[in-house]
């Protein structure tokens, strides 16, 4: 009987107090369980921070450097992807589209590894004004790709997973600067 007891009293403990591997991996539930503001949800959050082994053991200041860190890796495999279309490609108008999207991509990676200096400075501001501006990375792609639909399907995914991953990384940093 006694030992029943025990068990259903570690049972009831365990379910109103659930084990977390860290407290610092709380801070990444916080963020991501409060990004909703900012049209991220919590699934997009996590997919997102899933890419650094780190993130779950971060502090807040570090889940947003490692929010541009991301995003600025994420610029650096779509040129890699723009780079092997390119060779590919034997259309020249194809070829002139494409370096357009290399070029916008390629200026917006030192810009997105300058950020972490203003969040370690706690100036959110500046880093959201280089999130803005990344997000309309994109949407030149996209203009500079829109006449050309088989060259505009292959960029595509590399659009808009660039744009989710600076998405999270401009709500990660309204969220600090809010709070």
């Amino acid at each position: 009987m006694r030992s029943c007891i025990l068990s259903f009293s570690l049972l009831f403990l365990l379910s109103y107090h659930p084990l977390t591997s860290s407290a610092a991996s709380s801070k990444l539930d916080e963020v991501c369980n409060n990004l909703g503001g900012w049209y991220v949800s919590r699934e997009l959050c996590h997919s997102v921070f899933s890419a650094d082994p780190q993130s779950p053991t971060a502090d807040l200041d570090g889940i947003a450097i490692i929010s541009a860190n991301i995003a600025a890796k994420n610029a650096t495999s779509v040129i890699a992807d723009l780079n092997k279309v390119l060779k590919a490609s034997t259309d020249p108008d194809h070829q002139k589209a494409l370096q357009t999207c290399l070029q916008v991509y390629t200026d917006v990676i030192p810009k997105l590894n300058s950020v972490t200096e203003s969040i370690k400075s706690k100036k959110f501001a500046e880093a959201e004004n280089v999130f803005n501006a990344a997000l309309g990375v994109p949407a030149k792609c996209d203009d500079a790709t829109a006449n050309y639909p088989p060259v505009r399907a292959l960029v595509d995914k590399d659009d808009v997973y660039f744009s989710s991953v600076v998405l999270v990384a401009k709500a990660v940093s309204g969220y600090l600067a809010s709070n």
